[in-house]
């Protein structure tokens, strides 16, 4: 199969889309342990599964819906079964053990597997694989150079290292750099023999308190670091969210996320296999083959990025409107039942043109590495606020904290840091346990390092980052994200990020960096200033002014400020 080439109770939340208060229960979680009754470490089965929540759910399915399609991968052409799913988890995780020698006592102990697996099957096998067998998934970004993968490899010290045959020359230079540690090239599963996949047998679950993620932060502002997540809050996370936008067996998710981060991965696989949903999934995300899957129905989600919804415009615009396809276009877009945008800030134009095509309202939330998904609008439309991510999700708790004092702010209108307690965060920095005990306050919330703003109704507002998103000009504190969404309500910019440039006389001087529309006159800062006079208080406009020709993202549509500033001002960094 494949070939070697060669480590406290909580309170209420009053959710919207819910209609009632809310009290954290997890049913699949809890049957799990009544099931399994035990959570010590027993000898594990090399041919078996362990009865963590995600695989009984799968199990459950299986059992009732032999039938019932897991996954769609679009790149091989081929749709598998939740039966067959588990069957190849299992093998996968056989030749794992075997491959570290650990078949006596068939466990990895929480060994870090690192993996570089295209989006799809392969790679879904492969991480519930590393699961299985007991240890921690380590995903690699595809799109990374090698030298940021080596990066990742050095500081989680993985026992294994599992990469695709897409990835041979890839797979070569990793060889070549990393020593002592085995590596395995996988060989693509199929569909062929789904009919002849049997049901593994099942043994009593891994204890949910194990590490089990390792995702590594952005790396936006500092050094990125690996973020353990253990089975207790993936499955906490991606339960929330079921609850909260409703997840069924019926749903069928259009699936273009990259896969190394929390967003692909807790809202658009775990979520997803929980409720027995079916994931289509793609390589990459490419605008003419979503709006023309679209048109054919049959999807029912959809997640993404900011960057792919005004993609997505931009292709409706100059290669849809005013064809024989516009029609189906509009009508196959609104036939879904949940659009949601997160990871960036969306920015309210960019919501509005896509809501005019398509008559959808994007749901905005907020989410990071360290928690998952925390806040979200509702899925009743007129709970969701332009500019609002909505509020706490199921079992979370949210405060805003003063950030000079540290008191709890309880009112309604004023910026506050915000932190977070729950499940759903996370356990723990690996191997920086002063960076980890950092973050949590004395009273053991999470400090996120993000501004906000709650309103009388409860909904919160994100102005930014602190480290770079509030920027202090004049006695004066701006939120860069404000600013940019002004800036991108204006007809000539297609895409903007604004930063905080150093000065003697002002503290800070708002800057934005603009990449215009195509065929639009370039922009002046004089014209700019006045045009935007008519929206905003004088202090928050910018007074620096750079056009470029691109704003450089990351995987999740983020941009690096630090970077921008030594680009283009690097004797301002």
């Amino acid at each position: 199969m494949a070939s070697v080439v060669g480590s406290a109770p909580r309170r209420l939340n009053w959710y919207p889309a819910l209609g009632i208060a809310a009290i954290v229960s997890i049913p699949l979680l809890t049957w799990s342990l009544r099931r399994n009754c035990a959570q010590s470490v027993q000898k594990q089965d090399l041919s078996s599964i362990p009865s963590l929540p995600l695989f009984a759910a799968a199990e459950k399915l299986a059992k009732e819906n032999p039938d019932k399609i897991a996954i769609i991968d679009k790149a091989k052409n081929e749709s598998f079964t939740y039966r067959q799913l588990l069957a190849d988890t299992v093998a996968l995780k056989k030749l794992i053990l075997e491959k570290l020698e650990l078949q006596s006592s068939g466990d990895l102990e929480e060994r870090r597997i690192a993996f570089l697996v295209p989006n799809g099957y392969d790679y879904v096998v492969t991480q519930w694989a590393v699961w299985a067998a007991g240890g921690i998934a380590v995903p690699l970004c595809t799109s990374h150079p090698v030298k940021e993968w080596l990066y990742t490899i050095g500081d989680s010290d993985p026992s294994l290292i599992i990469t695709h045959p897409s990835f041979e020359k890839a797979a070569a230079a990793l060889q070549e750099e990393v020593k002592n540690v085995a590596f395995i090239t996988l060989t693509p599963f199929s569909a062929a023999n789904s009919s002849a996949a049997t049901l593994p047998s099942f043994q009593p679950s891994l204890p949910l308190s194990r590490r089990a993620l390792m995702i590594y932060t952005s790396g936006t502002t500092s050094r990125p670091k690996g973020c353990i997540t253990t089975h207790k809050n993936i499955t906490f996370q991606a339960d929330s969210l079921v609850k909260a936008w409703k997840y069924t067996s019926e749903d069928q998710l259009i699936h273009v996320l990259p896969l190394h981060h929390v967003h692909g991965i807790i809202n658009g696989l775990v979520a997803s296999f929980l409720s027995g949903a079916t994931v289509e999934m793609y390589p990459k995300f490419d605008a003419a083959t979503i709006w023309k899957r679209w048109q054919e129905k049959g999807s029912t989600m959809f997640f993404a990025v900011p960057t792919i919804y005004s993609k997505l415009i931009e292709y409706f615009d100059a290669h849809i409107k005013s064809t024989e396809a516009e029609a189906a276009a509009r009508d196959g877009a609104k036939a879904l039942r949940l659009l949601v945008s997160g990871s960036a800030a969306l920015p309210t134009p960019t919501k509005a043109k896509f809501a005019e095509i398509t008559g959808q309202v994007l749901l905005e939330r907020y989410g990071m590495t360290e928690i998952g998904m925390a806040i979200s609008c509702g899925l009743e439309i007129d709970s969701r606020i332009d500019g609002s991510v909505g509020w706490p999700l199921p079992g979370v708790q949210i405060r805003l904290t003063d950030k000079e004092t540290g008191e709890v702010i309880e009112g309604t209108d004023k910026d506050g840091m915000i932190e977070v307690k729950g499940d759903n965060v996370f356990l723990e920095y690996w191997r920086r346990p002063e960076a980890t005990s950092k973050e949590f306050s004395s009273d053991g919330w999470f400090k996120t390092g993000d501004v906000a703003r709650r309103d009388e109704r409860g909904a919160y507002f994100i102005q930014g980052r602190a480290s770079v998103d509030i920027i202090k000009s004049g006695g004066y504190k701006i939120s860069a994200l404000e600013v940019e969404r002004e800036l991108l309500s204006l007809d000539s910019i297609l895409e903007v990020a604004v930063v905080g440039l150093p000065d003697e006389e002002w503290g800070q001087r708002v800057a934005a960096v603009v990449k215009q529309k195509p065929g639009t006159a370039p922009l002046e800062l004089q014209s700019l200033r006045a045009e935007l006079k008519k929206e905003m208080a004088p202090y928050k406009i910018p007074t620096v002014l750079k056009l470029v020709d691109n704003i450089e993202r990351n995987a999740m549509g983020k941009v690096n400020k630090k970077d921008i500033l030594k680009t283009y001002w690097p004797e301002k960094a």
